[in-house]
């Protein structure tokens, strides 16, 4: 084992007890034959020493990349994900230990930036994606006290961390307690909510399952019994709407909730009662074996989008905006697995506050405008330049002298929030002057607000859909049709996606299950079903769908033509 290690690794207090490693700088030595370092990154790495993050950051920021030597460069990142760690951006933390993993050319010295990324990830939140990264450890390669850390983050992961505040909890002294009431092989029962603001959801939902059933040609469907209970909108209103299904009114399965808040306080019931729910909340959070969803998949949003970014137009490299909520979380981390999982690249990742009306600073963030200390050879040289100039004041014919310009050092930005709150982001982008941007969405951008807010900003813009009314298929143009003249409406994507759950059912119950299990276990394994978006499959307990993508033209909607 070589006894000389890099010179990034001990003593940063982060939310993971034991810290990143780095060697005190004051102490290390170069690995034998190492050329000096960069006076920068040296000034960088003292600065960091001693807490001073933000001289860090500025002294980094004056170090020109690819100037560095090969060794030099993993320190450069690997500090630059020390900085990210210390100030709690993990996201960005992650980014640049997984970029000093790759550049590292000292196979004995990936052990220390390997664990670092795994710190990074498992404060995060992505501890699949920590205990994955520690996997490929090799300990032998690393000192003694190192690889003591490494084992005692891998003890975390295998027993999970209680937080201080809680007791831990008991160990189970019994098996789990299930629901052994009767089920009535007839009846179906939906999950809505029938009452408080979401009751208009509710009553959709309800209509669209009630024209599936109506009007399916399968004879099974005609003896179907619907049993429906209000949800509410809290938690305990939809717990107590489902023990009344099931143990009321004795429903074979379930079509709902609509959604995704009360999800994962229902988890616990959906083990007691053994009963296959088929949920259309955006979001599902809980894993169970009877949790199935029949919303517009986020894997099947993701993998549209990617595969037209980077196998139609050749991008690599991306930038992510998303709210901090469980919508948005759960989607930008997808189109960063998905991504990743295609050798391309994640340049910038930024989530914001949900309640955000001013985009500026998570916009400044994604374009380098925001942590302007990394910037200070560009504002000396912009301050030299007016001096020169003679430019007192700042105007629309010097602003720029003053500002600096966007960094756009990416293909193609994602963002993952709804079409009135992306209208009022993507401006925010041509305010700081990075214009011309190629942008992706999701299937909510689907409303007229993305153009009547952003403009002609927006232009090329694309997005995936599930309920494609410009080139519907046959199965679209059949629900289409039988939706308009049962309610002269026309139906949107949530009516569509509630007649699929319903058309999915029927083929379930077309094979006559007699229990709850046996329910389950046909929906599981449902496949090829006609439903108002095309073709479902029930792949991974959810509806897999082939997605339409939507681009923008000249402020309007187009289906954009994968094939030519």
């Amino acid at each position: 084992m070589n006894s000389h290690l890099p010179l990034l690794f001990l003593i940063v207090l982060s939310a993971c007890a034991e810290g990143p490693v780095r060697r005190s700088y004051s102490e290390s030595l170069p690995p034998p034959g190492a050329p000096a370092k960069s006076e920068a990154l040296k000034k960088a790495q003292s600065y960091y020493s001693t807490g001073e993050y933000g001289n860090s950051l500025t002294a980094l920021g004056l170090i020109e990349e690819e100037k560095l030597l090969p060794s030099e460069k993993t320190e450069y990142w690997n500090l630059k994900g020390l900085i990210r760690l210390a100030d709690k951006n993990y996201p960005n933390a992650v980014l640049d230990f997984k970029k000093a993993v790759s550049v590292n050319t000292v196979p004995d010295y990936d052990g220390y930036y390997q664990y670092n990324l795994a710190t990074a990830w498992f404060e995060m939140g992505r501890k699949d994606d920590a205990k994955k990264t520690l996997d490929g450890i090799k300990l032998e390669t690393m000192s003694g006290p190192e690889q003591k850390k490494v084992l005692i983050l891998r003890e975390k992961l295998a027993r999970g961390t209680p937080t201080k505040a809680l007791p831990r909890a008991p160990e189970p002294s019994a098996p789990l307690e299930t629901y052994a009431g009767a089920a009535n092989a007839d009846r179906i029962g939906l999950l809505l909510p029938l009452s408080g603001k979401y009751e208009n959801f509710g009553k959709k939902v309800q209509r669209s399952i009630e024209l599936a059933i109506q009007t399916s040609t399968d004879p099974r469907a005609k003896t179907l019994e619907i049993r429906v209970a209000d949800a509410g909108e809290t938690p305990e209103s939809n717990l107590e709407a489902l023990k009344h299904l099931i143990e009321v009114d004795q429903v074979i399965g379930v079509i709902g909730p609509v959604l995704s808040k009360p999800i994962d306080s229902m988890k616990a019931k959906f083990e007691f009662y053994q009963t296959a729910v088929l949920s259309l909340a955006q979001t599902q959070g809980a894993s169970s074996p009877h949790l199935f969803s029949c919303s517009v998949s986020v894997k099947d949003q993701v993998a549209g989008i990617v595969d037209f970014a980077m196998s139609k137009k050749n991008l690599k490299r991306f930038a992510v905006l998303a709210p901090d909520n469980r919508a948005g979380t759960e989607m930008a981390h997808a189109f960063w697995d998905e991504v990743t999982d295609r050798k391309g690249e994640i340049r910038g990742f930024e989530l914001y506050d949900p309640d955000l009306t001013d985009f500026r600073e998570p916009t400044d963030k994604i374009l380098g405008l925001h942590y302007t200390e990394t910037r200070a050879k560009e504002l000396q040289e912009l301050a030299d330049k007016r001096k020169e100039m003679n430019i007192t004041k700042k105007t629309m014919k010097t602003i720029q002298y003053f500002n600096l310009p966007p960094i756009t050092d990416f293909d193609a930005i994602f963002i993952a929030d709804e079409a009135r709150t992306v209208g009022q982001i993507i401006p925010t982008f041509a305010y700081r002057d990075a214009k011309n941007l190629q942008f992706f969405g999701i299937s909510s951008w689907n409303s007229s607000q993305l153009t009547q807010r952003a403009g002609d900003l927006v232009e090329g813009a694309v997005f995936p859909v599930a309920f494609n009314t410009m080139n519907p298929p046959e199965e679209t143009k059949r629900f289409f049709d039988l939706y308009s003249q049962a309610y002269a409406s026309n139906p949107g994507e949530l009516d569509a996606v509630a007649f699929d759950a319903a058309a999915v059912v029927v083929k379930v119950m077309a094979q006559n299950p007699t229990t709850r299990a046996d329910f389950t276990r046909i929906l599981d394994g449902m496949s090829a079903v006609e439903g108002a978006t095309g073709m479902i499959r029930m792949t991974e307990r959810r509806c897999g769908r082939k997605l339409s993508l939507y681009s923008v033209k000249k402020g309007q909607f187009e289906v954009l033509h994968l094939q030519d």
